[in-house]
């Protein structure tokens, strides 16, 4: 059996070969816990900023300040491309450029946020505006093809609509009428029941 005075001698030897990698790990170990800390910091700021440049950039678009509106969405694509307020930027961006008419510039914003927001709830909101946008351009074949993505159910009713809209203006009438039915069940409802009722009725649906 080692005497105590040995094995005290045995830990002095076995911190003196592995001492370095304790320290190591002690070093990484807070390191870790500090950056973590310090990236929770990060993203706090980039958020609270990115909402800011939002903000006013939410500002000049009811004023018609469409050079700031345009400054800032650059800003928020650019230097804030990892939160959501980027991809409302480009949103908001579609509405500005619908307000002046470059309904092309409007469709380029709103493929950005698809194509950059993956399944996020925006990107769905991009689509159906995407979609309605090119209804109103007489764009029908791109049209249903925006909408022939998967949408989760809280789009289902707006998604028909938006069916129903175009295969009405494709003229195939039994088309767009089930696609209006399928709007009308959806769950949750459509925006307005009452102009779907009559969308229904100038196909000549009477029940």
């Amino acid at each position: 059996m080692e005497t105590e005075e040995e094995q005290v001698e045995k830990l002095k030897a076995w911190l003196k070969e592995n001492g370095l990698s304790i320290v190591l790990g002690i070093i990484i170990g807070v390191g870790g816990i500090g950056g973590y800390n310090y990236w929770n910091h990060v993203q706090e700021t980039t958020a609270a900023e990115a909402s800011a440049h939002f903000s006013e950039m939410v500002a000049a678009l009811e004023t018609g300040d469409y050079q700031a509106v345009q400054e800032h969405s650059d800003i928020l694509s650019n230097d804030y491309s990892s939160t959501d307020y980027a991809l409302m930027a480009q949103l908001a961006l579609a509405k500005s450029h619908v307000e002046k008419g470059e309904f092309d510039r409007a469709a380029l914003a709103l493929q950005q946020v698809v194509g950059s927001g993956a399944q996020k709830p925006l990107a769905y909101v991009a689509r159906t505006r995407l979609a309605a946008l090119q209804i109103q351009n007489g764009q029908i074949d791109d049209a249903l093809t925006t909408l022939g993505a998967e949408f989760p159910q809280e789009f289902k009713a707006q998604v028909d609509e938006l069916r129903g809209d175009a295969y009405a203006l494709q003229g195939k009438v039994a088309q767009a009428i089930e696609a209006y039915r399928n709007a009308q069940t959806a769950r949750p409802g459509p925006v307005s029941e009452a102009f779907l009722r009559q969308k229904l009725d100038d196909l000549g649906v009477l029940d």
